[in-house]
């Protein structure tokens, strides 16, 4: 179960990664992905700037955090994508964004992904 587990983190830290690294090499081509529109001047900088930051930080942590058997990194990077789903439901309730629910799955996907694999980390290091 732990390997299983630790693979797919894994592989959905590195799919976290690569979109981040799109951001930072291929703006258009990450915003397309995502359905979103690239804005300009300084919004263009920051979205490229902390889209990327957010994309690789949580990538790395949930990846290497799997692949080193660290269940507070793998933790982390989970929560850090669980932060994105209040965000997207102050967007659509108070500032007149669309929801978006198969993104807002997808992220609880993940968090409860980091949760089921930090706990078995966190059993194995106990039962050892």
């Amino acid at each position: 179960m732990l390997n299983f587990l630790r693979t797919i983190t894994t592989l959905s830290g590195l799919g976290l990664l690569i979109i981040g690294l799109l951001w930072w090499i291929q703006p258009a081509t990450a915003a397309e992905i995502l359905g979103a529109s690239l804005l300009e001047g300084t919004g263009l900088s920051t979205q490229i700037g902390d889209s990327g930051a957010f994309f690789v930080g949580s990538g790395l942590l949930l990846a290497w955090g799997a692949l080193k058997n660290r269940a507070t990194l793998v933790l982390t990077g989970g929560i850090l994508v669980g932060l994105v789903v209040p965000g997207r439901a102050l967007s659509a309730m108070v500032h007149g964004g669309m929801w978006t629910p198969d993104e807002i799955i997808g992220e609880c996907f993940i968090v409860m992904l980091a949760i089921a694999t930090a706990s078995v980390i966190q059993r194995q290091h106990q039962s050892s």
